[in-house]
């Protein structure tokens, strides 16, 4: 559906959330919380978003989130008030609200509200779920898929409370009766705010109602508190890990994995017990990540073994056929086919060759305190274990450098490089 615009909803003040931070900012799988929900909302509405912040985050939010409008909320008095200080961007527009802490909805739950609002299109459609635990939520009272009335939770008598279609918040309109009737929204006496879920009521009295379709409830989470954050955290990584063992990825053990929003597997790749996956990483076909490795920003391509206890860090990228062991450091290098850093090594601004084998302890001394430098390996060479290349340097192709020694020339190639002090053993008076 073209020309609909979006709303989200982001003026609160996270008080209950309690962390160092708004809640909209906690990250939830290496992506802000509010940036879910801003992605959904491209896919809707392109570049005619409207965020309602508060004075406090606006700032943070348009380095965040350059591309859309903001508007702010100077005092926090309900959604209803909210979603009228944009009223200016949403003149004679189709507009969809959605909230800063709801990160989880998908855009196949969007495009359903979109098709039933079509039908709707002089009133509006919400989007309802229904739930054994429907307590904190407003409840839904309906008549033939159709809605008469939500009763927010503090206002339900005993009776309603029993109701189990709740209302999520999300809603599709039309901004020509829209504005009209939230002005005839009272303050709740208790909260002294006003809901916009009240203009359902409204609409019903004058025989236009709103529709609704229903959701999955996890769709619909919001977060308040940090143990909120927590379940939601939750349900998105098994959402992730679904999606890739679909499309042919094994995990050993899919509870200690945690991937990113962005985390790429191909099939055939097998990740083991607690790995970390952060952002920009990339993994191909039939590589193996073993187990308590740390990988972020990192290009690994197929039938590569990564780990145990591996940390490869950004701008690093790992051709086809390689072995990354045990305790070993990579970070921005490029590492080519076929070639072995098996353990206890440290690889730092690099370009090692193919069939390079690094032996154990071997690190590039790339800082000199003020700067860093590049390390060049060529095809073929061999680097003995605690060998230590200080950069810049050249170790050309097939030249072998010595165990334990430190280099700090270029090597030509097919050469063997030694530097040892002489071994000197002193007798026992």
């Amino acid at each position: 559906m073209k020309g609909i615009y979006t709303v989200i909803l982001a003026a609160g003040k996270s008080t209950r959330f309690r962390g160092s931070k708004s809640k909209i900012f906690q990250e939830l799988a290496g992506l802000p919380i509010i940036a879910h929900v801003y992605n959904l909302a491209k896919k809707v509405s392109g570049k005619n978003i409207i965020i309602v912040c508060n004075k406090k985050n606006f700032k943070n939010l348009k380095l965040l989130i350059p591309n859309c409008h903001f508007v702010i909320q100077k005092n926090q008095r309900g959604t209803a008030d909210a979603i009228f200080t944009a009223k200016k961007f949403l003149l004679n527009r189709n507009f969809l609200v959605l909230f800063g802490d709801v990160p989880l909805i998908s855009i196949n739950s969007i495009n359903k509200l979109m098709n039933n609002f079509k039908k709707n299109s002089e009133s509006g459609s919400i989007i309802a779920f229904n739930t054994s635990e429907p307590s904190g939520y407003g409840r839904i009272i309906s008549k033939k898929n159709k809605v008469l009335k939500n009763v927010e939770e503090i206002n339900a008598n005993e009776e309603q409370k029993k109701i189990q279609l709740c209302n999520s918040g999300v809603l599709l309109t039309n901004s020509k009766f829209f504005f009209k009737n939230i002005k005839k929204i009272k303050f709740n006496k208790i909260k002294k705010e006003k809901y916009i879920p009240d203009i359902f009521e409204i609409y019903s009295s004058q025989d236009n109602p709103f529709s609704f379709i229903i959701c999955d409830k996890k769709e619909m989470l919001g977060i308040n508190t940090i143990k909120d954050f927590y379940k939601i955290d939750d349900l998105y990584q098994k959402i992730l890990i679904d999606k890739l063992i679909n499309k042919g990825v094994y995990f050993v053990h899919p509870e200690s994995t945690r991937l990113c929003f962005d985390t790429k597997i191909e099939s055939g790749a097998i990740i083991e017990p607690n790995v970390i996956i952060k952002e920009k990483v990339s993994i191909g076909k039939k590589t193996i990540i073993k187990s308590n490795s740390y990988l972020e920003g990192a290009t690994i391509k197929e039938n590569c073994v990564v780990g145990p206890l591996a940390r490869v860090r950004p701008l690093s990228f790992i051709s086809n056929n390689t072995k990354i062991g045990n305790y070993v450091e990579i970070k921005n290098s490029y590492i080519g086919k076929f070639s072995s850093i098996a353990h206890l090594s440290y690889i730092g601004d690099s370009k090692i060759g193919k069939n390079v084998n690094i032996g154990a302890g071997a690190i590039t001394c790339n800082f000199d305190g003020n700067k860093k430098h590049k390390t060049i390996i060529k095809d073929g060479a061999f680097i003995g274990s605690n060998a230590s290349l200080i950069a810049p340097i050249t170790i050309n192709k097939n030249a072998k450098i010595a165990a334990g020694s430190v280099i700090n020339k270029d090597i030509p190639a097919e050469n063997l490089a030694i530097e040892r002090s002489k071994l000197k053993i002193i007798k026992k008076k």
